[in-house]
């Protein structure tokens, strides 16, 4: 059943974000300035444009990675309001810890830890007990085709696509309130692309705030219900 779209979950007003090179004479490189934009509980909004429009920049400064020059990312968070620009690191935990989920590109863990460990780990994290979260782990590590012989190794030696797929494993495996994904299905087959689309429909259908980059055309036509357009600094982004 689809989730009727409320107020919103995440609201970003003036953000701008502008980095200085020092190694090349402190020249200043402006990627946006003054960007509004808002998710709702159940909806995809997927960042759009072209290399270097800022798209993964705005990622890490919603996920508190980067620090705007000026503006502010409000995150609900319980039942109240979260500034990720200018919260404490305590707070920032905080939120990612229930609020924020974040697939990047890269799957970043521990080394020799399993990967059915890996997964497990994001209930056993928030009290769930291990038996049944190995289980859970299991069972999405078999959805997204994950063979079972690799279940108790460590990802550091698998392939691009095999590492993908347990970080999304690690990811989807427990209910966020908003879910920040970039190029979930970057390194993904067919079938494994059409199961992330799953997933994420799952996670709207449940209440999940989405924003997304995704460069696969089919991907971002099969999830998004608004396209957020950036373009390089020289152009002003755009919402559609």
């Amino acid at each position: 059943m689809k989730i009727a779209l409320s107020q919103p979950v995440l609201s970003v007003r003036g953000l701008s974000k502008t980095f200085t090179l020092h190694t090349q004479g402190g020249t200043k490189i402006e990627t946006f300035s003054g960007l509004d934009l808002e998710v709702r509980k159940g909806e995809c909004l997927v960042l759009h444009g072209p290399s270097g429009a800022g798209k993964s920049t705005l990622m890490r400064l919603l996920y508190a990675n980067y620090k705007p020059c000026a503006g502010s990312i409000l995150v609900q968070h319980g039942d109240s309001w979260v500034d990720m620009a200018t919260a404490s690191p305590r707070a920032v935990l905080a939120v990612r810890h229930s609020t924020i989920g974040y697939v990047s590109q890269f799957l970043r863990v521990i080394p020799r830890i399993s990967s059915l460990d890996i997964v497990a780990e994001r209930l056993t994290s928030h009290g769930e007990d291990a038996s049944g979260a190995r289980e859970k782990a299991k069972a999405l590590l078999e959805r997204l085709r994950i063979p079972r012989s690799l279940w108790d190794l460590a990802p550091a030696t698998f392939s691009g696509g095999e590492q993908q797929r347990v970080n999304l494993a690690r990811g989807f495996i427990r209910h966020y309130p908003i879910m920040l994904l970039d190029e979930p299905t970057a390194s993904l087959d067919a079938a494994n692309r059409k199961t992330v689309v799953e997933l994420m429909r799952e996670a709207k259908a449940a209440g999940t705030a989405i924003v997304g980059i995704f460069h696969d055309e089919a991907v971002r036509e099969a999830v998004a219900d608004r396209v957020y357009g950036l373009r390089p600094p020289e152009t002003a982004p755009d919402a559609a």
